[in-house]
């Protein structure tokens, strides 16, 4: 789920996903104990969580009626969001990979799935970019494509990957609820 948005005055209710990371470099990480990776990368993604909210104050404080100050609180989210995903996902890569059979796939997953949450941000702000800002329905439009943003799961990835000690890696991540609402949708 990448976000959602509405209330009154445009709050932001959101949740850029389940994890919106950025694409990251290839080449071999350092291989991490499983149990310790998934509390370092639990940190990051509360790191990740506290950006992400930052990255939607604007639209969550933006006049409803203003069309002008809609489209630039969605630029900016996109930006700050962008930067958000940037960061989570090079920390991530500083943390390593896990030491298990498909750790080297799981990276490849959370780079795959930035990759989309990315996507997904750029087509968004190119459909509100498309909007009329003199239309008088401009908040009911944006609304609407808000309802329409395509949302992806980083756990459906991660359950894709036929290795079983990724499936006990999904099962440490639940264990700790924050850390696996940030980066699950479900």
């Amino acid at each position: 789920m990448l976000f959602t948005v509405r209330s009154g005055a445009f709050v932001a209710i959101a949740a850029v996903s389940a994890l919106g990371f950025a694409c990251g470099g290839g080449g071999s990480l350092e291989k991490v104990d499983a149990e310790d990776w998934v509390a370092d990368v639990c940190d990051k993604a509360i790191d990740f969580d506290e950006a992400s909210s930052d990255a939607i104050q604007p639209l969550a404080e933006a006049d409803e009626d203003d069309a002008g100050e809609l489209k630039d609180a969605i630029d900016d989210l996109v930006k700050d969001m962008t930067k958000a995903i940037d960061v989570f996902v090079e920390d991530i890569e500083d943390v390593g990979q896990p030491d298990i059979d498909g750790g080297d796939k799981v990276i490849a997953a959370i780079r795959d799935h930035a990759k989309d949450e990315k996507k997904a941000l750029k087509d968004f702000k190119a459909d509100v970019d498309k909007l009329d800002e003199d239309d008088d329905d401009f908040a009911d439009q944006l609304f609407d494509i808000l309802q329409d943003v395509e949302e992806h799961d980083l756990r459906d990835r991660l359950e894709d990957i036929d290795e079983n000690d990724v499936d006990d890696l999904i099962d440490l991540i639940d264990e700790d609820e924050d850390c696996a609402s940030v980066l699950f949708s479900s």
